[in-house]
């Protein structure tokens, strides 16, 4: 009888539980004597875990606790550095301590995956939590991949591709995991984190959001943004030598590495900003023991920001070592032209936005060497002029482009048609804005010797409309080759117009291919040609956003399938109409083959607006003369005779380079022949 249980003695424990009131603990303090890191996880620090393993994450897991007043926690952060886990540590006190609804969101399905069998995992670790949720796939429970519910609420995963996901639910807190790696519009209805806290709307006075991410791209970033909002407080580490607490730079002031290699290569010492002393790798646990930060900025007055870096990872992760080879790593593909491993490690283990490498000229650049001719002014070198028309959904735009010699170019117009393609008024204003005929410095009018119009746009039928009966006056539609490393121009055009036999019209409309990418490496490098054959000038008329509009996009490189690949990419909100209209003012140049123009030709067209007048009173050049065998006398010189360059023309009233149907009238040479 001595084995037997106490039955009364056991009611009364159990009754004693079930009185007993929720721990209203911060959430370190609740970590600290609740949580469990499962082994099933593949941790290799399973058990108990240990705020002072990550002294830094105590701040952070204040910040989220229910005393703390602010709305939204922010952590820009290295990978493995705290994040993921404080948020579990988060989720967990909520479900002991103050239950309701939680809106967990990743930016992948394979992501959620990952995080409901982490969350599932963690639940039947913790005695106190396994209790309160229900069981995983029970008939009478509901605990799946999508929800887990719990006494007091329900856990939602959802990944932030579909807006639908973020919809008709009513939440207290958010945890929008790596917010980086989602998609900026979700299902077109707005900026993810924005929808996700519009979710928390009935719980205004206790609601909390946590985002835990890597950064990206400088100026793409929305964790960056979301930091710049709030108090932006650094992690610090103390000198063990001086006690003085600094951030932990990887880079020095002049750009090199601050962490001195030892010279046998295996250990990396980071020294004290303040005293020069060093620090081995082993000193890492008296460094970061108090898990200090940065006092920060005063921010929103909503939201507590913290970014921490991969320097901060304790003692037996990643070591310092380590980092220093992946970034010689990182920066020998970098000097190959291939910058994505360099992004990843600014981005994972520096925690830092990554500045993409842009445009070798900035648009400043271009601005500052604006010239003073006017617009609708052809300067002396320009000697034939294309046109180019950008279809939008509301308005045209229209370049005007003067070429001369070895392809130097002026820009002569920029215009804009404020009304839809969709309306007959805003052709007809562009086809007058083509018949303009445009005044040289030496006093001639030429008119557009060929134009090419857009017409990928939502207009293309209205395109083909316009250009299909002006094609006697070199008037054609063009379209960007969706595949990368085409011709700048196509061999020849397509026929577009079709009858109500289902047959191309021969004399209809045509479509000539533009290889866009081609054209913006021919224009790239360029830019920075002030004078000369290939360099482009700029009227002082032109606006800030005009050069902004040149520089709008970048080319970046990359990996994919193993084989480095690059590809254009453009700025988040710049508009690259100039730069398109320019790339198809390249194209027609091509169309009247003026990139195979000897000087013979040019010198041609030249005479045409400026003629040479031949000094009357200049001295013959000696004819070379010979003494015939067998005499002395000296044989009459024969007349110099001069080249058709050399002759003088006399200057029509108005000298208008024309080419019609591919042939320069005044030169009488075909396309694509000097």
């Amino acid at each position: 009888m001595s084995n037997m249980h106490n039955g009364y003695q056991a009611v009364l424990d159990a009754m004693a539980r079930g009185m007993e009131p929720d721990p209203n603990l911060t959430v370190d303090d609740w970590s600290d004597r609740f949580m469990v890191i499962p082994k099933s996880t593949g941790s290799n620090e399973a058990g108990p875990y240990r705020t002072a393993r990550t002294p830094h994450a105590r701040e952070v897991m204040r910040a989220l606790s229910d005393s703390h007043p602010c709305k939204r926690v922010v952590v820009m952060g290295a990978s493995q550095m705290l994040k993921t886990q404080v948020g579990l540590n988060w989720f967990m006190a909520s479900i002991h301590q103050s239950p309701s609804n939680f809106l967990w969101l990743v930016p992948t399905g394979k992501l959620q995956k990952r995080a409901a069998s982490r969350i599932d995992k963690t639940i039947a670790a913790i005695p106190q939590i396994h209790q309160r949720v229900a069981k995983p796939h029970s008939r009478d429970s509901n605990n799946n991949n999508d929800i887990k519910e719990y006494v007091g609420g329900a856990l939602y995963l959802a990944t932030a591709g579909a807006a639908a996901n973020l919809s008709e639910l009513s939440v207290r807190r958010v945890l929008f995991d790596e917010i980086d790696r989602a998609k900026d519009n979700v299902g077109g209805e707005g900026d993810p984190a924005e929808l996700a806290e519009a979710r928390q709307t009935t719980f205004e006075r206790n609601r909390k959001t946590y985002y835990p991410s890597s950064p990206t791209i400088e100026g793409e970033s929305v964790i960056e943004s979301l930091y710049k909002r709030g108090t932006q407080r650094e992690a610090l580490a103390e000198c063990i030598h001086c006690g003085h607490a600094q951030t932990l730079d990887f880079f020095d002031g002049s750009g090199g590495v601050r962490l001195l290699v030892s010279e046998d290569g295996k250990r990396a010492l980071y020294p004290c900003c303040e005293c020069g002393g060093l620090h081995e790798e082993g000193d890492k646990t008296r460094m970061f023991a108090n898990g200090l930060w940065s006092d920060g900025q005063p921010g929103d007055g909503e939201t507590e920001s913290f970014t921490i870096s991969g320097l901060f990872l304790p003692y037996g992760w990643i070591p310092w070592i380590s980092l220093v080879r992946q970034y010689n790593m990182a920066k020998g593909k970098l000097d190959e032209g291939s910058e994505e491993s360099m992004i990843v490690f600014y981005n994972t283990r520096l925690a830092k936005c990554w500045a993409r490498s842009k445009e070798s000229t900035r648009f400043d650049a271009l601005m500052a060497r604006a010239e003073p001719y006017k617009l609708s002014t052809v300067p002396m070198g320009g000697l034939i002029l294309t046109a180019a028309i950008d279809t939008q959904a509301y308005r045209l735009e229209m370049k005007v482009v003067a070429w001369g010699e070895g392809m130097e170019c002026w820009v002569v117009d920029y215009q804009v048609i404020n009304t839809p393609p969709s309306e007959p008024e805003t052709w007809a204003r562009a086809d007058e804005l083509l018949k303009g005929r445009y005044r040289h410095a030496s006093g001639a009018m030429l008119n557009i010797s060929a134009t090419f119009v857009d017409s990928g746009g939502s207009n293309t039928q209205d395109v083909y409309n316009f250009t299909a009966s002006r094609k006697k006056r070199n008037i054609f539609a063009i379209k960007g080759h969706s595949r990368p490393d085409r011709p700048i121009l196509s061999s020849k055009p397509s026929l577009v117009d079709i009858n109500w036999r289902g047959q191309t019209q021969k004399h209809g409309a045509q479509l000539w291919f533009v290889g866009p990418d081609t054209a913006k490496d021919y224009l790239q490098a360029r830019w920075a040609r002030s004078s000369g054959a290939g360099s482009v000038h700029f009227s002082a008329d032109l606006p800030e956003s005009y050069y902004k509009g040149l520089t709008s996009e970048y080319r970046t490189f990359g990996y994919k399938r193993g084989r480095k690949v690059s590809w254009w990419e453009k700025k988040k909100g710049e508009a690259n109409e100039p730069l398109d209209l320019m790339n198809y003012n390249l194209a027609a140049a091509y169309f009247l083959g003026l990139h195979k123009k000897n000087e013979h030709g040019w010198a041609s067209l030249r005479n045409r607006l400026v003629p040479q007048v031949l000094d009357m009173f200049a001295q013959e050049p000696e004819a070379h003369t010979e003494t015939p065998p067998g005499t002395t006398a000296p044989v009459t010189p024969t007349p110099a005779v001069h080249t058709t360059a050399q002759t003088a023309i006399p200057p029509a009233p108005v000298a208008i380079p024309r080419v019609i149907n591919g042939r320069i009238s005044l030169s009488g040479l075909r396309r694509g022949h000097a």
